[in-house]
Protein backbone atom coordinates (compact mmCIF):
# COMPACT_ATOMS: atom_id res chain seq x y z
CA UNK A 1 0.00 0.00 0.00
CA UNK A 2 1.63 3.26 -0.83
CA UNK A 3 2.27 6.14 1.94
CA UNK A 4 -0.75 8.43 1.41
CA UNK A 5 -0.01 12.18 0.34
CA UNK A 6 0.10 15.60 1.69
CA UNK A 7 0.25 18.65 0.55
CA UNK A 8 1.05 21.74 2.54
CA UNK A 9 0.00 25.80 1.66
CA UNK A 10 2.17 28.15 2.68
CA UNK A 11 0.54 31.59 1.85
CA UNK A 12 2.86 34.51 1.44
CA UNK A 13 2.93 38.74 1.03
CA UNK A 14 6.47 40.01 1.69
CA UNK A 15 7.33 37.14 3.73
CA UNK A 16 11.07 37.05 2.47
CA UNK A 17 12.18 37.57 6.43
CA UNK A 18 11.00 34.06 7.18
CA UNK A 19 9.93 31.88 4.52
CA UNK A 20 13.01 30.75 4.07
CA UNK A 21 12.81 28.83 7.31
CA UNK A 22 9.68 27.77 6.74
CA UNK A 23 10.22 25.96 3.23
CA UNK A 24 13.45 24.55 4.86
CA UNK A 25 11.17 22.98 7.83
CA UNK A 26 8.92 21.18 5.44
CA UNK A 27 11.80 20.34 3.14
CA UNK A 28 13.21 18.62 6.06
CA UNK A 29 10.43 15.82 6.36
CA UNK A 30 11.78 14.28 3.65
CA UNK A 31 8.67 12.34 2.31
CA UNK A 32 8.34 12.05 -1.16
CA UNK A 33 4.34 12.28 -1.18
CA UNK A 34 4.90 15.98 0.69
CA UNK A 35 3.55 18.69 -1.89
CA UNK A 36 4.71 22.17 -0.41
CA UNK A 37 2.57 24.98 -2.11
CA UNK A 38 3.34 29.02 -2.11
CA UNK A 39 0.54 31.00 -3.01
CA UNK A 40 1.66 34.53 -3.30
CA UNK A 41 -0.05 38.03 -3.12
CA UNK A 42 1.90 39.95 -4.94
CA UNK A 43 5.43 40.33 -2.74
CA UNK A 44 7.57 43.13 -3.88
CA UNK A 45 10.76 41.87 -1.45
CA UNK A 46 12.95 38.58 -2.40
CA UNK A 47 9.66 36.07 -1.20
CA UNK A 48 9.67 34.88 -4.97
CA UNK A 49 13.70 34.32 -4.70
CA UNK A 50 13.50 32.60 -2.53
CA UNK A 51 10.65 30.18 -4.01
CA UNK A 52 12.88 29.89 -6.46
CA UNK A 53 16.07 28.76 -5.17
CA UNK A 54 14.06 26.07 -3.49
CA UNK A 55 12.24 25.06 -6.59
CA UNK A 56 8.77 26.18 -5.47
CA UNK A 57 6.86 27.70 -8.41
CA UNK A 58 3.91 29.87 -6.63
CA UNK A 59 0.49 30.18 -7.29
CA UNK A 60 -1.35 33.61 -7.47
CA UNK A 61 -4.02 34.97 -5.37
CA UNK A 62 -5.66 38.11 -4.97
CA UNK A 63 -4.39 40.13 -1.66
CA UNK A 64 -6.77 40.95 0.96
CA UNK A 65 -7.32 37.57 2.28
CA UNK A 66 -5.27 35.12 3.77
CA UNK A 67 -7.69 31.88 3.33
CA UNK A 68 -8.97 32.88 -0.15
CA UNK A 69 -5.04 32.15 -0.65
CA UNK A 70 -5.14 28.51 0.56
CA UNK A 71 -8.53 27.63 -0.72
CA UNK A 72 -6.25 28.28 -4.03
CA UNK A 73 -3.83 26.35 -3.05
CA UNK A 74 -5.66 23.38 -1.88
CA UNK A 75 -7.95 23.97 -4.86
CA UNK A 76 -6.75 21.41 -7.33
CA UNK A 77 -4.58 19.39 -5.15
CA UNK A 78 -5.89 15.53 -4.88
CA UNK A 79 -3.71 14.88 -1.76
CA UNK A 80 -4.96 12.79 0.63
CA UNK A 81 -4.14 15.08 3.54
CA UNK A 82 -4.48 18.95 3.80
CA UNK A 83 -2.41 21.25 6.14
CA UNK A 84 -1.05 25.18 5.99
CA UNK A 85 1.86 27.26 7.86
CA UNK A 86 1.70 30.76 7.66
CA UNK A 87 5.24 31.91 6.18
CA UNK A 88 6.60 32.80 9.82
CA UNK A 89 5.73 29.26 11.23
CA UNK A 90 8.11 26.06 11.37
CA UNK A 91 7.38 22.02 11.77
CA UNK A 92 9.87 20.01 13.52
CA UNK A 93 11.74 16.74 11.40
CA UNK A 94 9.48 14.14 10.96
CA UNK A 95 6.35 15.78 12.92
CA UNK A 96 4.28 15.73 9.86
CA UNK A 97 4.79 11.89 9.63
CA UNK A 98 3.85 11.58 13.12
CA UNK A 99 0.79 13.06 12.33
CA UNK A 100 -0.40 11.18 9.03
CA UNK A 101 0.41 8.41 11.31
CA UNK A 102 -1.93 8.53 13.98
CA UNK A 103 -4.54 10.39 11.63
CA UNK A 104 -4.09 6.97 9.95
CA UNK A 105 -4.25 4.74 12.99
CA UNK A 106 -7.23 6.49 14.86
CA UNK A 107 -9.06 6.91 11.35
CA UNK A 108 -9.27 10.30 12.24
CA UNK A 109 -10.35 13.39 10.14
CA UNK A 110 -8.47 16.12 11.95
CA UNK A 111 -5.14 15.27 13.67
CA UNK A 112 -2.92 17.91 15.92
CA UNK A 113 -0.07 17.77 18.38
CA UNK A 114 1.42 20.01 20.87
CA UNK A 115 2.93 23.29 19.75
CA UNK A 116 6.26 25.33 20.57
CA UNK A 117 5.86 29.37 20.51
CA UNK A 118 8.98 31.12 19.68
CA UNK A 119 9.47 34.99 19.42
CA UNK A 120 10.03 37.34 16.38
CA UNK A 121 13.81 36.47 16.66
CA UNK A 122 12.78 32.47 15.93
CA UNK A 123 13.79 31.92 19.41
CA UNK A 124 11.67 29.55 22.47
CA UNK A 125 9.33 30.99 24.42
CA UNK A 126 7.34 28.17 25.51
CA UNK A 127 5.38 25.33 24.81
CA UNK A 128 1.57 24.56 24.79
CA UNK A 129 0.07 21.13 25.34
CA UNK A 130 -3.06 20.42 23.18
CA UNK A 131 -6.50 19.49 24.44
CA UNK A 132 -8.25 16.23 24.07
CA UNK A 133 -10.97 15.79 21.19
CA UNK A 134 -13.56 15.24 24.14
CA UNK A 135 -12.21 18.77 25.36
CA UNK A 136 -12.67 20.50 22.20
CA UNK A 137 -16.30 21.37 21.69
CA UNK A 138 -16.45 22.98 25.47
CA UNK A 139 -13.01 24.80 24.68
CA UNK A 140 -14.99 26.61 21.67
CA UNK A 141 -17.67 27.83 23.86
CA UNK A 142 -15.42 29.58 26.32
CA UNK A 143 -13.39 30.87 23.37
CA UNK A 144 -10.20 28.63 23.21
CA UNK A 145 -9.07 26.84 20.87
CA UNK A 146 -7.58 23.56 22.13
CA UNK A 147 -4.82 23.04 19.97
CA UNK A 148 -2.85 25.41 17.22
CA UNK A 149 -3.51 25.56 13.34
CA UNK A 150 0.05 24.90 12.47
CA UNK A 151 -0.03 21.53 14.24
CA UNK A 152 -2.83 20.10 12.85
CA UNK A 153 -3.59 18.45 9.23
CA UNK A 154 -6.84 17.59 8.11
CA UNK A 155 -8.12 14.89 5.16
CA UNK A 156 -9.06 16.61 2.29
CA UNK A 157 -12.20 15.03 1.65
CA UNK A 158 -13.04 16.98 4.91
CA UNK A 159 -11.49 20.09 3.25
CA UNK A 160 -14.27 19.42 0.02
CA UNK A 161 -17.23 18.84 2.31
CA UNK A 162 -16.54 22.20 4.25
CA UNK A 163 -16.13 23.84 1.00
CA UNK A 164 -12.80 25.14 2.05
CA UNK A 165 -11.96 28.14 4.42
CA UNK A 166 -15.08 30.90 4.39
CA UNK A 167 -13.67 33.68 3.28
CA UNK A 168 -15.89 35.63 4.90
CA UNK A 169 -13.66 35.79 7.52
CA UNK A 170 -10.22 37.42 7.42
CA UNK A 171 -8.87 36.24 10.95
CA UNK A 172 -10.65 33.61 12.30
CA UNK A 173 -11.40 31.26 9.60
CA UNK A 174 -9.15 28.37 10.86
CA UNK A 175 -11.59 28.24 13.56
CA UNK A 176 -14.46 28.38 12.18
CA UNK A 177 -13.42 25.74 9.54
CA UNK A 178 -12.17 23.09 12.81
CA UNK A 179 -15.67 24.06 14.25
CA UNK A 180 -17.69 23.16 11.82
CA UNK A 181 -15.87 20.14 11.20
CA UNK A 182 -16.53 19.27 15.06
CA UNK A 183 -20.45 19.75 14.28
CA UNK A 184 -20.08 17.61 11.63
CA UNK A 185 -18.89 14.94 13.44
CA UNK A 186 -15.89 14.49 12.00
CA UNK A 187 -13.28 12.63 14.04
CA UNK A 188 -10.64 14.54 16.20
CA UNK A 189 -7.42 12.83 16.84
CA UNK A 190 -4.33 13.93 19.49
CA UNK A 191 -1.23 13.11 18.60
CA UNK A 192 0.98 12.12 21.40
CA UNK A 193 4.48 12.92 22.25
CA UNK A 194 6.64 16.40 21.42
CA UNK A 195 5.53 19.37 20.26
CA UNK A 196 5.02 19.18 16.36
CA UNK A 197 5.27 22.75 14.80
CA UNK A 198 6.22 26.16 16.27
CA UNK A 199 4.08 29.25 16.11
CA UNK A 200 5.87 32.61 15.61
CA UNK A 201 4.68 35.45 18.02
CA UNK A 202 5.50 39.13 16.77
CA UNK A 203 4.49 42.19 16.75
CA UNK A 204 4.33 42.72 13.21
CA UNK A 205 2.16 39.68 12.51
CA UNK A 206 -1.30 39.87 11.18
CA UNK A 207 -3.01 38.68 14.06
CA UNK A 208 -1.57 41.23 16.21
CA UNK A 209 -2.00 44.44 14.27
CA UNK A 210 -6.09 44.18 13.83
CA UNK A 211 -6.26 42.23 16.57
CA UNK A 212 -9.48 43.76 17.47
CA UNK A 213 -11.41 42.69 14.23
CA UNK A 214 -10.37 39.23 14.64
CA UNK A 215 -12.00 39.44 18.18
CA UNK A 216 -14.86 40.93 16.90
CA UNK A 217 -14.96 37.73 14.42
CA UNK A 218 -14.50 35.75 16.93
CA UNK A 219 -17.65 36.94 18.75
CA UNK A 220 -19.32 36.27 15.45
CA UNK A 221 -18.17 32.83 15.60
CA UNK A 222 -19.71 32.29 19.02
CA UNK A 223 -23.04 34.24 18.99
CA UNK A 224 -25.31 31.12 18.59
CA UNK A 225 -27.48 29.81 21.64
CA UNK A 226 -25.92 26.73 21.43
CA UNK A 227 -22.46 28.20 21.82
CA UNK A 228 -23.00 29.55 25.02
CA UNK A 229 -21.00 28.09 27.94
CA UNK A 230 -22.44 25.75 30.43
CA UNK A 231 -20.73 25.35 34.05
CA UNK A 232 -19.26 21.91 32.74
CA UNK A 233 -17.77 23.90 30.00
CA UNK A 234 -16.14 26.27 32.13
CA UNK A 235 -15.03 23.40 34.48
CA UNK A 236 -13.21 21.81 31.15
CA UNK A 237 -11.71 24.90 30.06
CA UNK A 238 -10.20 25.34 33.68
CA UNK A 239 -8.75 21.52 33.94
CA UNK A 240 -7.10 22.15 30.56
CA UNK A 241 -5.56 25.08 31.76
CA UNK A 242 -4.36 23.98 34.57
CA UNK A 243 -2.40 21.42 32.57
CA UNK A 244 -1.18 24.48 30.67
CA UNK A 245 0.13 26.19 33.74
CA UNK A 246 3.59 25.22 33.80
CA UNK A 247 3.57 26.29 29.94
CA UNK A 248 1.89 29.90 31.40
CA UNK A 249 4.54 30.65 33.60
CA UNK A 250 7.63 29.58 31.31
CA UNK A 251 6.02 32.02 28.75
CA UNK A 252 5.83 34.71 31.45
CA UNK A 253 10.04 33.75 32.33
CA UNK A 254 11.01 33.44 28.88
CA UNK A 255 9.73 36.83 27.95
CA UNK A 256 10.65 38.58 30.54
CA UNK A 257 14.77 37.31 30.71
CA UNK A 258 14.26 38.30 26.63
CA UNK A 259 13.14 41.79 27.68
CA UNK A 260 15.28 41.53 30.49
CA UNK A 261 12.43 43.16 32.59
CA UNK A 262 9.33 41.80 34.06
CA UNK A 263 6.44 40.85 31.24
CA UNK A 264 3.27 40.07 31.50
CA UNK A 265 2.31 38.48 27.95
CA UNK A 266 -0.98 39.69 27.11
CA UNK A 267 -2.46 36.09 26.35
CA UNK A 268 -1.18 33.12 26.71
CA UNK A 269 -3.51 31.24 24.87
CA UNK A 270 -3.26 30.61 20.68
CA UNK A 271 -4.35 33.31 18.71
CA UNK A 272 -7.43 31.95 16.58
CA UNK A 273 -10.14 32.18 19.39
CA UNK A 274 -9.08 34.60 21.88
CA UNK A 275 -10.18 34.72 25.53
CA UNK A 276 -13.11 36.22 26.76
CA UNK A 277 -13.01 40.05 27.84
Amino acid sequence: MSSPSLCCVVPTLNSGRTLEFTLLSLQSQRSKALEIVVVDSGSTDETLDICARHGVTPLYAAPGNMYRALNVGFATRQADWFCYLNSDDLTYPGSLSRLLAEGIATEADVVYGDCDYLDAAGRFLHSFAAAQPTELFSLFRCRRMGFAQPASLFRRSVFLELKGFDESYRYRADADFFLRALLLGKRFACCPGPPVACFRIHEGQFSNRERAAGDDEATRLLVKPQFRPSLRDWMVTAVWQGRNLPHYALRVLRASLLSQGLRLPRSTEPPSVPPLP
